[in-house]
């Protein structure tokens, strides 16, 4: 994996990662090679005599080729040649993964790599990590706070190279315990082919460059701001002045915890910054030619992203994206993670412009309600009366009523049924979630957040809800993980192939 601060602590950038690696030089030969290669002059021949059979069939290939005449031996040698190519061309030629036409990136500040509600492991959040981005199939997921030095990258990489690369950039004075800033790739929906990476300001700011749809590329700076408002000036006007002496090129998307906000609006009870710390950021947001896409969308409405103890809410999280891409985004969204912090994940997707729509695709019935008895009971019901009504209108069909179209309704019955059964059963927890999130939105939007501290402390219990129940998910996912490693993990099956296959 990547060090980001495996150098001395030095103010100048540091090009901390490549997917390239060197090849190796001056290496042994191997061992058929070095047998080829033997000087020994009593070893001038090392294959293993021929019986009579290949000798037989050796001379009668050596005679028919004396018979050709020069033309047919030159088109026989170019057919060899050319199958030879062909072969060499197809064990050569490694199966190029396919990736998709649009990503999904996202911004979280994690608040440190372990909890103690998750067991007791020093990077036990990781595990989380790993799972929100394979359910909400995240592309590129900026994390800050990652608080990781060399021993603990040491330990994600062994646990989670396969399916995560990580590239953290670490504070240079306390690595474990403050700061941190990372980018981490899911292997299975992107390109993790020649990666460029670019620390401005080590576990403060990191820049990313990465192949994406038909040989593009995107630029992504991850920052960390100060927490002390005061720093805020000479952060942002650092960042600008070493992104113009590496002559880098705009970026696709700055994004992270940036502990400011600029507009009041992003405040409850709503407040302006301080304005230096805004201009400062508002300068470097120019020269990188990078804007609140979101607040440009959504001029009037209200969004937090932290929660803090004295019951005041703020947008600190936020992505700034070039204006040449405003176009190509879609579905913005601010969501609590099972990932344990008190900061909401930011994200958005990236699509390119001609890429067709996708819908949703065709309903199938959940295997899990093959076994429900209430459900099979009712089908049952009514197949028997769907039944009768068949064999009754056998004999007095019309245009209206006949077989084909009571089977029909008997399809639509079953299916309704079965979606009725399943939300009651299988997605008790997320019929729940969505009910806070839309009673959370309708709080947002109440006129009096900024001035009536009930109404805030209101929406601290519904986002306080909604992640209890996100962390109760991803446990039951977690179990049912586990159990289904226990029972299937060590056979030979599609199970155990599609979990260790490569990636």
């Amino acid at each position: 994996m990547p060090q980001a601060t495996g150098h001395p602590p030095s103010d100048d950038p540091q090009e901390i990662g490549s997917g390239t690696q060197q090849t190796q030089q001056n290496q042994p030969p191997a061992p058929d090679q070095a047998l080829n290669t033997t000087n020994n002059p009593n070893q001038t021949n090392l294959r293993p005599p021929q019986n009579h059979q290949q000798q037989q069939q050796q001379n009668i290939a050596e005679q028919s080729n004396a018979l050709l005449t020069n033309n047919e031996r030159n088109q026989l040698q170019c057919r060899e040649n050319r199958n030879q190519d062909n072969s060499h061309q197809r064990n050569t030629t490694s199966k190029k993964k396919k990736h998709r036409a649009n990503i999904h990136i996202a911004t979280l500040n994690m608040k440190g790599r372990a909890s103690q509600h998750l067991g007791h492991s020093n990077i036990s959040k990781w595990s989380v990590v790993q799972h929100v981005m394979r359910e909400k199939k995240i592309g590129i997921l900026c994390l800050q706070e990652t608080h990781l030095d060399n021993t603990h990258e040491t330990q994600i990489e062994n646990l989670y190279s396969r399916r995560l690369k990580i590239i953290n950039s670490k504070d240079p004075t306390r690595p474990g315990s403050s700061a941190g800033v990372a980018f981490v790739i899911n292997r299975e929906l992107t390109n993790t082919e020649n990666i460029k990476t670019l620390e401005i300001i080590p576990g403060r700011a990191l820049a990313l460059k990465i192949k994406w749809h038909n040989n593009e590329t995107l630029t992504i700076l991850n920052i960390y701001a100060p927490n002390n408002i005061t720093q805020h000036p000479d952060f942002w006007k650092k960042i600008n002045t070493r992104w113009q002496e590496n002559n880098l090129p705009h970026p696709d998307f700055m994004l992270g915890d940036f502990n400011l906000t600029e507009d009041p609006l992003d405040r409850a009870p709503a407040k302006l910054d301080n304005e230096n710390a805004i201009s400062a950021l508002r300068e470097l947001r120019q020269n990188l030619n990078v804007q609140d896409t979101w607040r440009e969308k959504h001029p009037t409405e209200r969004l937090f992203t932290f929660y803090s103890n004295n019951n005041s809410h703020s947008r600190l999280d936020r992505i700034y994206t070039s204006p040449e891409h405003e176009e190509n985004l879609l579905n913005w969204n601010s969501c609590t993670s099972a990932i344990p912090t008190d900061h909401r994940m930011i994200s958005v997707r990236l699509a390119q412009m001609n890429t067709p729509f996708i819908g949703q695709g065709r309903w199938s019935w959940p295997l899990g309600l093959t076994n429900d008895p209430n459900l099979i009971q009712k089908m049952s019901d009514i197949g028997k009366k769907v039944q009768q009504q068949i064999i009754e209108q056998t004999w007095q069909r019309n245009e209206d009523s006949h077989p084909q179209q009571v089977w029909e309704e008997f399809k639509i019955q079953i299916r309704q049924e079965a979606r009725k059964t399943a939300k009651e059963h299988l997605h008790k927890i997320n019929q729940r979630t969505k009910k806070l999130e839309e009673d959370l939105k309708s709080t947002l939007e109440n006129q009096d957040i900024d001035k009536n501290e009930l109404t805030r402390r209101h929406k601290a219990w519904l986002e306080s809800e909604i992640n209890h129940l996100e962390k109760k998910r991803h446990k039951n996912m977690q179990l049912h993980s586990q159990a289904k490693w226990a029972a299937e993990g060590e056979k030979i099956s599609k199970y155990w192939s599609k979990i260790n296959s490569i990636k």
